[in-house]
């Protein structure tokens, strides 16, 4: 264990932003024996996603055993017992703050995407791209998708700034996307204001769409074929056609007779010839048109069909997050427990971005890894950063 820490010393960088959680501790436990620290938890669970080796419990436990370990993280060692409880006993929203903190650090001019001269940038700093993925099925997983409060597993609901390339905000539900765990109902409940929310077609609801109006935000959102009442087709620019665009139109939806809620303002349809940018699935079928729905009227058909591709960057934000900060094997089977790892995950993402200048990819992730280990020192970590920093500006 002790050589997989080497270098420990340099998470001195990294740990100063949890030093607020000083005092959160909870004197009483369940057994009546112990005194759990919740700075303490929360560093253990930073330490564990910046070093692929501690991917458990007891690997935390051990680590904590090491003099280094506890000199950095300020506390002495931990039992499993007191690791275990920890992840039931800890509110996760004391990590809110600490997040909102790093991303209000983050300024709307590290932008991560570049929209040429076409798309404004207005729009691009409100793109927030909205999904959910499973927390199950994969391997070595522990109990959680067991867990008879959540037969099917977890969900985590997330809402991603394109512009910055970060997780905003982050919810989790189980996974059976019934009632409180719908993912539209999880976001009518989180709506912010100035925003252009782009969704899938799991997000389809007219409801929805009107409370996001209602709240001074937009959306773009893929459906399903639908009947329409009435349409008012607008001219196609050339533009509009080399981007693959082959319908544009204003629209009523529903039936005169339907139940379901009507959309309270006037909306657009748009129809891309082609695939969405995304892996096939084989409980859907495929098709070749790409519908979308949105109150923006007055925003060129091509830069709708090329907001709406820029939805692509969440699934690759899942991907980094379950398998490169190691998120698909979780440390606890608990709701509060799996919420702090997700927590930490996504601090660790803010981290990442501050040091990286915007750049969130594996390449850079390993080279903070191996610099936090020691294996790298602090002028390779500097070069290094600035070389993926130009070879992300050349390709904005």
């Amino acid at each position: 264990m002790p050589e997989h820490v080497e270098g420990v010393r340099y998470l001195q960088m990294v740990f100063p932003v949890l030093r607020e959680l000083k005092g959160r501790e909870v004197q009483r436990d369940r057994a009546g024996n112990r005194r759990l620290e919740y700075g303490q938890y929360a560093s253990l669970l930073l330490l564990s996603l910046f070093n692929p080796v501690l991917q458990s419990l007891r690997g935390l436990q051990r680590a904590s055993d090491l003099r280094k370990v506890q000199k950095i993280l300020n506390g002495s060692r931990t039992s499993l017992g007191s690791l275990s409880e920890a992840g039931h006993v800890f509110d996760p929203a004391v990590m809110r703050p600490l997040i909102e903190e790093r991303l209000a650090g983050l300024s709307r001019s590290n932008k991560r995407i570049s929209g040429g001269a076409t798309i404004p940038q207005q729009l691009l700093q409100q793109l927030t791209a909205v999904d959910g993925t499973l927390l199950r099925v994969l391997p070595q997983i522990t109990q959680a998708s067991l867990n008879p409060r959540a037969p099917d597993g977890w969900k985590l609901h997330t809402q991603f700034s394109v512009w910055r390339g970060v997780p905003e905000d982050a919810v989790l539900t189980d996974a059976r996307g019934q009632n409180e765990s719908d993912e539209r109902i999880v976001l009518e409940s989180r709506l912010q204001s100035d925003r252009l929310y782009v969704m899938d077609s799991g997000y389809e609801k007219y409801s929805l769409f009107n409370k996001i109006v209602a709240g001074g935000s937009s959306y773009i959102c893929r459906v399903r074929p639908r009947s329409v009442r009435s349409s008012e087709p607008q001219p196609l620019s050339p533009e509009a056609v080399a981007a693959g665009v082959v319908e544009d139109s204003l629209v009523e939806l529903g039936g005169r007779s339907s139940r379901a809620e009507k959309l309270s303002h006037r909306v657009r349809r748009i129809v891309i010839q082609g695939k969405p940018p995304a892996r096939p699935r084989s409980d859907r079928p495929s098709r070749d048109q790409i519908i979308l729905l949105t109150n923006l009227l007055d925003v060129p058909g091509e830069i709708i069909a090329q907001l709406y591709r820029y939805r692509w960057l969440i699934e690759l934000f899942f991907r980094f997050l379950k398998h490169v900060l190691g998120c698909r094997k979780l440390i606890s089977e608990h709701p509060h427990g799996i919420t702090l790892q997700v927590y930490c995950a996504i601090l660790a993402c803010l981290l990442l971005a501050e040091a990286t200048g915007g750049s969130l990819n594996r390449r850079g992730y390993e080279l903070v890894c191996l610099y936090l280990m020691g294996w790298a020192e602090e002028d390779e970590l500097i070069a290094g950063l600035e070389r993926l920093r130009a070879t992300e500006n050349k390709r904005t």
